[in-house]
Parts: C-alpha cells; sequence; structure tokens
C-alpha cells in the first residue's frame, strides 16, 4: 500500500532525524523532490498525492543511502552553483558555496568596476577544474572570453566537458589532462594569461582521516594539500609567472587560516599586491595576487 506524499516526508524526517542527520526535513524535501522530478514547492502543493507501493520503497532507499554518508550530490547526480546546475558523481569533488567568493572575485577583478557586464576578451587558465565548476561560470558570465582548463584525472575532465555542453559555452573552454602547468605543453603557440585561477586541494594530508564520512567519498586528489596543506600553493604560485602577464591576476582559494602562509609563499615568488576576500562566514577566503603593485 502507498502513502501520501505528507506521510512519506513525516517518515523520512523521523528515520533521518534519527541517524543523526543535519536538516532532516530539508534533505527528506530534496530527496523525494528529486524522485519525482518536480522542484519543493511541489511537494505541499500535492501534500495528499498517494506514492505507490514501489515509490515508496525507492524513497525509503535513497534516505537509506543519505544516511550512511553518501553526499546529497551524488544521489542527485547535481549540485547547483552559481545559480547553474552541474553533474556531479562519486569521485568528483563536489562544488561548494564558499568557491562561488572565487569565481565573484575574479569577475570584479575583470570588471574593474565598469558595470555588470565583462567586456574584455579574457586568456583565463584554470588550474584542477574538477567538475569544470569555476570554468563553466567563468565562461557563462564572461562571454567573450577563451578559458583553458585543466585536471590530471581523465574522469573529471568528462565531467567538465559534459557540465560545459550542457551550459554551451564549451566553444569557449579548451580542456587539457595533465598536471597544472605541465598540461600546456600539448597546447600549441599558447599566449600568456591574463587571468589564473584555481582552488587547489588544502587540505593537511593528516587531517583527511579526520574529515565526516561524507567528504571523505569525494575526490582524495582535490582534498590533499600534502602534509602542511600548501604544496599546491606552492606550485602554482611559484610558477605562475612564466604564464601570467605582468598585469594579470591569479586568483586562488584558501582554506581557513591559510592566508599569511600563502601571502608569505606570494612574496617570495615576487607578486607585490596580494587582496585577501572573506567569505560570509568571515573566513579569509580568496587571495587575489598581482605583480604589480
Amino acid at each position: 500500500m502507498g502513502k501520501t506524499i505528507k506521510e512519506a516526508l513525516q517518515e523520512a524526517v523521523s528515520y533521518l532525524r534519527s541517524r543523526n542527520m543535519d536538516g532532516p526535513q530539508v534533505e527528506a524535501e530534496l530527496l523525494l523532490a528529486f524522485y519525482l522530478g518536480v522542484e519543493r514547492p511541489y511537494l505541499y502543493a500535492h501534500a495528499d498525492a498517494e506514492l505507490s507501493y514501489d515509490g515508496c520503497k525507492h524513497f525509503e532507499g535513497l534516505c537509506r543511502r543519505r544516511a550512511s554518508g553518501e553526499p546529497l550530490a551524488y544521489i542527485r547526480k547535481e549540485k547547483e552553483f552559481m545559480g547553474l546546475r552541474f553533474y556531479v558523481e562519486r569521485g568528483i569533488f563536489i562544488p561548494r558555496p564558499e568557491t562561488e567568493h572565487l569565481v565573484e572575485a575574479v569577475l570584479h577583478w575583470a570588471r574593474r568596476g565598469e558595470g555588470e557586464k565583462v567586456g574584455d576578451n579574457f586568456n583565463i587558465l584554470e588550474l584542477g577544474t574538477g567538475s569544470g565548476c569555476i570554468a563553466v561560470s567563468l565562461a557563462f558570465n564572461m562571454p567573450r572570453s577563451s578559458i583553458v582548463a585543466v585536471d590530471k584525472d581523465e574522469k573529471a575532465l568528462k565531467t567538465a566537458r559534459y557540465n560545459s555542453r550542457c551550459q554551451n559555452v564549451d566553444a569557449r573552454i579548451l580542456f587539457l589532462q595533465g598536471h597544472y602547468y605541465a598540461a600546456l605543453a600539448a597546447l600549441q603557440g599558447w599566449k600568456p594569461f591574463n587571468i589564473i585561477v584555481s582552488n587547489p586541494p588544502y587540505i593537511e594530508e593528516g587531517m583527511i582521516p579526520q574529515l565526516s564520512p561524507e567528504v571523505q567519498q569525494e575526490s582524495y586528489q582535490a582534498l590533499n594539500g600534502g602534509a602542511d596543506g600548501l604544496d599546491a600553493y606552492r606550485e602554482i604560485i611559484t610558477r605562475a609567472s612564466d604564464f601570467l602577464l605582468s598585469s594579470g591576476l591569479l586568483a586562488l582559494e584558501l582554506g581557513a587560516g591559510q592566508a599569511a602562509d600563502v601571502i608569505g609563499i606570494a612574496r617570495r615568488a615576487g607578486f607585490a599586491s596580494a587582496q585577501v576576500c572573506h567569505d560570509y562566514a568571515g573566513i579569509e577566503r580568496v587571495l587575489l595576487l598581482q605583480a604589480r603593485a
């Protein structure tokens, strides 16, 4: 025998709460909306609609997967970022809201106080594209720019290419496989970039086993920043001048408490200007570096 949407939700919320899930009401609504292929308001407008027995069982299965620690984004196969929907699956680093601050900081720098649209034809390099959320969002908001996005993981590149096609920006993004700047060896006649952007791995390797089981299901290489969490910053920053215009921007996401150390790396590499941007929680989240003060 089936249940109404209201009854199914009530049972799901009770179950998720018993498993100590944060926000069980929202989690249950998102899972049921996903299963039904609707938006969340539909659930309240049709609270008395009946789910079949098989439908109830499928929904219960989704709730069990979530309660076991499987990320919601992997269950739903998508994550919203910068107002766009991105496909993700197991093994792909899930886009975070804090990374939106990185994209917004780049857009603000590119606009240069000249309004809401980016008019210049910027040449952009993204290092470690993952799902492609940064490259695709920049291409979507900078319609005259071209982007080279690199990642050493073939699955990540396949996902990023798919997301670029979904947002109709694939013609302006070139995806290359390789480790950071080494990937450019496959690119003939490349020119120095106006912008280099990256959300590098910045978790200390020894801290990864202490992360939540949910986070540990994501890409290990997207999390592991080495013994002190700074390996990727050293590699990206110290070689950036070979690939960046002297007037260009190097934009990096930061882990909490890392700003001073990363600025120190940048100073030693010859960057004269360093600007830190905070996220909504007051954490130093984005570092903007320029060779010119």
